[in-house]
C-alpha cells in the first residue's frame, strides 16, 4: 500500500488538486480522510529522514573527496619538482665540457631559460597597467591596488542568474586576477569615466568554477562556488564561457605554484638568517668587548625583521572554512577573535590588510551561516529548539550582531509559537479550547522572555524589540480569541469565563516584567462591552415578561425533599435566609419570578465581576443597578395594581426578600470582588423601602428609573 502512494505522488504527471479531489470522492466519512492523512504525514517524515540521512552521506563523500584531492595536489606538487630537477641537470650536463668550451645547447638552453622569464614580467607590467587603467572605471576599488604584485589576466561582461529559476538579474563586469575574482555591477546612472560600482572581491582560492549545460533558454551558463555561496553567470557565447572556465583554472594553479614558491624561498631565507646570526653570535661570544659594546655602540644594525605572519595565521582561513562546513560554531569563532586581536597588532602593511579582509569574509560567511540557523522557510524544520537557537544567537551577539540576532531570535520564537497554535484543534466545548489556547501561547511567551534575558543579558537595547514583538503576537492573540469566544452562540458566563483564563494567564508574564494585560484588555473591550450590554438588556427583557405573567401565587413543593433542595440551591448562591420565608410545611412564601430573578441577578453579577476593569466599571454599575431597578419597579407596579389587591401581603414578601435578601448579597459579593461598596446599589434600599411596609417620598426615585421605564 506504501510502495503503491508512493508511486503515484512521484508519478511525472501528479496533480495535487485531481489526487485530493479522487480521494475526497472515494473516501467514505471523515475517518478513512484522516487515515490516507496519516498515511501521507508518515511518508513525508520518512522522505524527510531519508533525505537527511542522504545529504549526510554525501557530505561525508564531499570531505573524503577533497582528502583525495588534496593528496593528489601534493603528488603532482612533487612530481612537478622532480621533473625540474631533471631539467636542471640536463642543462647542466649541456654546459659540461671537458675542453672547457660551452656546449652546443647553451645558447638555445639560455634563451628557453631567460627569454620566457622576461616575457612574463613584461606581460605581468602590461597587465598591471591594464588593470589600473581599468579600475579608474570602478567605482570604490581603490583598496584592490594596494597589492603591489596584482595584475589582470582575463576579464568581461557576464549576466548573473538567479541559481533557482536561472532568470536574469543583473549585468556584472567580471575581473580575473592573478590571486583573486572580482567582480563589479554595471551603473544605470553613469557620470563620467566611471561605468560599474565595486561589488566583491573573492580570494581566489575559495572560487571554484563549475559548468552548467545548456537547458531551454539558458545557455552558455556556468557556476562559482565560493563556500557558502552559489553564483550563477552567463557569458555571451560558448567559446567565451569556455575562456573563463579555463582561465579561472589556469590562475588557481598558478598561484598554488606561486605560493608554494614563496614558502620554499622564505624557508630558505629564514634558515640563511639563521645561519649567518649562529655565525655571528659565535664571533661575539669570542670577542672579550661584545658585551659592554652591544649597549654603546651607536652604529649597531637593529635586529632583522619578522618573516612575516605565523603559520597558524596563513592556514586561519582554511580552518575557518573547516570549521564552518563542520558547524564547529564555537570554534569558528574563538578563531575569529585570535585572527581579530593577531591583526589589530599587526604593521598596516598592504599584505596584512588584504590577509585581514579574507578574514572578515569568513567572518560575513560565519554570519550567514548562523543567521541561516534561526531564519524560518516552509522547506526547514523547528526541530533544532530553543538550545540551537539560543546558541545561534549567543554567536551573533558575540560577533557584534546583536541587532540581526534580535530580529532573527523572535522571528524563531514567533514561528514556534504560530507552530503550536497551528497544531491546536477545536474540539469539545469552548472554554476548554481557550484554555489550550491560552496555555500554549502565553507558556511560549513566558519561555521566550527567559531565552531572552539568557541570549540578550547585557544588550538591554534590544528589549525594545521584544516588547514590539510581543504586542504584536499578543494583536494575533487577541484576533483568534475574538475569533472563538465571541460568536452568537456564545453565553456571557462563557465569555467571562474564557476572559478570566486569559487573565490568568496573562498575569504570569509579570514573572519575565512584561505586562500585557492593559493591552490585551484593549484589543477586547469593544467585545466585552458589547456581551455586558447584551447581557443587561436580556434581563431587562425577561424581568418585563415574566412580569406580565406573574400572578404573584407563593411556592408549593410535592414533598419535603424537593423544599429542602431549593433551600439548598439558595444557600449555594449566598441567599442563607429562605428558611425565614417558608410559610408552612410544604409552601414558601415567595414567586417564582423572585427566585428566577435572584438566580439570574446573581449569575450575572459573578459574570461581571469578572469583566470588571477599570475600563468597563462604569458600564458594570450602571447595568446592575438597572436591572434590580427594573425587578423592583415591577413590585411597586403590582403593590399599585388593583388586581392584585389581595396579593398586598405577598408582593411586600417578596420585596423585603429582594431588598432585605438578595441585594444585600450582592452588595457583599460586590464589596469582596472590588474592595469597595457599589456607588448605586445600597440607594435602592432607601429609594424603595415602601415596598416593605414603610413609608416612602414619593419623590423619591432613582437615576436609573427613568432610563429604562
Amino acid at each position: 500500500m506504501a510502495d503503491l502512494l508512493v508511486k503515484k505522488l512521484t508519478a511525472e504527471d501528479f496533480n495535487a488538486e485531481r489526487y485530493v479531489q479522487d480521494l475526497s470522492q472515494s473516501s467514505v466519512g471523515g475517518l478513512e480522510l484522516q487515515q490516507q492523512r496519516q498515511r501521507i504525514h508518515h511518508l513525508a517524515e520518512e522522505t524527510n529522514a531519508q533525505l537527511k540521512k542522504n545529504v549526510y552521506m554525501n557530505y561525508m563523500q564531499f570531505i573524503d573527496t577533497a582528502k583525495e584531492i588534496s593528496y593528489l595536489e601534493s603528488e603532482m606538487y612533487q612530481l612537478s619538482h622532480l621533473i625540474t630537477e631533471q631539467k636542471s641537470l640536463l642543462t647542466s650536463l649541456l654546459e659540461l665540457s671537458i675542453t672547457g668550451e660551452r656546449g652546443p645547447g647553451c645558447a638555445a638552453q639560455e634563451m628557453i631559460e631567460v627569454d620566457p622569464q622576461e616575457l612574463k614580467e613584461k606581460r605581468e607590467r602590461e597587465n598591471r597597467k591594464k588593470l589600473t587603467g581599468l579600475l579608474e572605471k570602478i567605482e570604490g576599488c581603490s583598496h584592490v591596488m594596494e597589492v603591489e604584485d596584482r595584475y589582470l589576466l582575463f576579464d568581461g561582461d557576464l549576466v548573473e542568474l538567479n541559481q533557482d529559476d536561472y532568470t536574469a538579474m543583473q549585468r556584472v563586469h567580471a575581473y580575473l586576477l592573478n590571486d583573486s575574482l572580482m567582480i563589479a555591477a554595471w551603473l544605470s546612472d553613469r557620470r563620467g569615466p566611471v561605468r560599474y560600482r565595486f561589488e566583491v572581491l573573492y580570494p581566489l582560492d575559495q572560487v571554484l568554477p563549475v559548468n552548467i549545460k545548456d537547458r531551454g533558454t539558458t545557455k552558455n551558463a556556468f557556476k562559482v562556488l565560493i563556500f557558502p555561496d552559489t553564483r550563477v553567470f552567463m557569458a555571451p557565447t560558448a567559446k567565451i564561457k569556455q575562456d573563463w572556465l579555463d582561465e579561472i583554472e589556469r590562475a588557481k594553479a598558478n598561484k598554488v605554484a606561486v605560493d608554494k614558491l614563496k614558502a620554499e624561498r622564505a624557508q630558505i631565507q629564514q634558515k640563511e638568517r639563521q645561519l649567518s646570526l649562529s655565525k655571528e653570535d659565535s664571533l661575539d661570544s669570542n670577542n672579550p668587548f661584545s658585551e659592554d659594546s652591544d649597549s654603546l655602540n651607536p652604529f649597531q644594525e637593529p635586529p632583522p625583521p619578522s618573516m612575516g605572519p605565523p603559520e597558524w595565521v596563513l592556514e586561519l582561513p582554511e580552518e575557518l572554512d573547516q570549521a564552518i562546513a563542520q558547524r564547529n560554531f564555537e570554534d569558528a569563532v574563538s578563531l575569529i577573535d585570535s585572527g581579530r586581536e593577531y591583526f589589530d597588532s599587526a604593521p598596516k602593511t598592504p599584505v596584512y590588510n588584504e590577509m585581514r579582509r579574507a578574514l572578515e569574509g569568513r567572518v560575513r560567511s560565519l554570519v550567514d551561516v548562523l543567521q541561516g540557523e534561526l531564519q524560518v522557510t516552509p522547506e526547514k524544520s523547528l526541530q533544532g529548539g530553543p538550545r540551537a537557537a539560543r546558541r545561534a544567537t549567543t554567536l551573533l551577539v558575540h560577533l557584534n550582531k546583536s541587532s540581526q540576532a534580535c530580529g532573527l531570535f523572535l522571528g524563531h520564537r514567533g514561528a514556534i509559537l504560530k507552530a503550536g497554535l497551528k497544531r491546536l484543534r477545536l474540539e469539545g466545548k469552548t472554554v476548554l479550547y481557550v484554555r489550550q489556547l491560552c496555555s500554549i501561547f502565553f507558556h511560549n511567551l513566558l519561555e521566550t522572555g527567559r531565552e531572552f534575558n539568557k541570549a540578550f543579558p547585557a544588550n538591554r537595547s534590544c528589549t525594545s524589540a521584544f516588547v514590539v514583538w510581543a504586542h504584536g503576537e499578543v494583536n494575533n492573540f487577541a484576533s483568534m480569541f475574538s475569533r472563538h469566544v465571541f460568536t452568537t452562540q456564545s453565553s456571557l458566563t462563557t465569555v467571562a469565563e474564557c476572559i478570566s483564563q486569559a487573565d490568568h494567564h496573562c498575569q504570569q508574564l509579570a514573572e519575565i516584567g512584561l505586562d500585557l494585560t492593559f493591552s490585551l484588555h484593549t484589543l477586547l473591550l469593544r467585545d466585552v462591552e458589547r456581551w455586558i450590554r447584551d447581557g443587561r438588556d436580556k434581563m431587562i427583557e425577561a424581568v418585563k415578561l415574566r412580569g406580565q405573567e406573574d400572578t404573584w401565587k407563593t411556592l408549593k413543593y410535592d414533598s419535603k425533599d424537593l423544599l429542602n433542595k431549593f433551600i439548598e440551591d439558595m444557600n449555594d448562591i449566598g441567599i442563607a435566609n429562605v428558611q425565614s420565608y417558608v410559610t408552612d410545611e410544604l409552601c414558601i412564601g415567595l414567586t417564582n419570578n423572585s427566585i428566577q430573578f435572584s438566580r439570574a441577578f446573581l449569575g450575572y453579577l459573578e459574570d461581571v465581576l469578572r469583566l470588571h476593569w477599570p475600563e468597563t466599571e462604569h458600564l458594570v454599575d450602571e447595568s446592575l443597578t438597572a436591572i434590580f431597578s427594573a425587578q423592583l419597579r415591577h413590585c411597586k407596579s403590582s403593590l399599585d395594581e388593583p388586581l392584585f389587591k389581595n396579593e398586598q401581603s405577598t408582593i411586600k414578601r417578596n420585596s423585603a426578600f429582594l431588598l432585605d435578601g438578595v441585594l444585600t448579597v450582592a452588595e457583599h459579593r460586590y464589596a469582596e470582588a472590588r474592595g469597595h461598596t457599589h456607588p448605586s446599589l445600597p440607594s435602592l434600599h432607601s429609594s424603595y423601602q415602601n415596598l416593605t411596609g414603610q413609608a416612602i417620598n414619593a419623590s423619591t426615585i432613582n437615576k436609573y428609573e427613568s432610563k429604562f421605564i
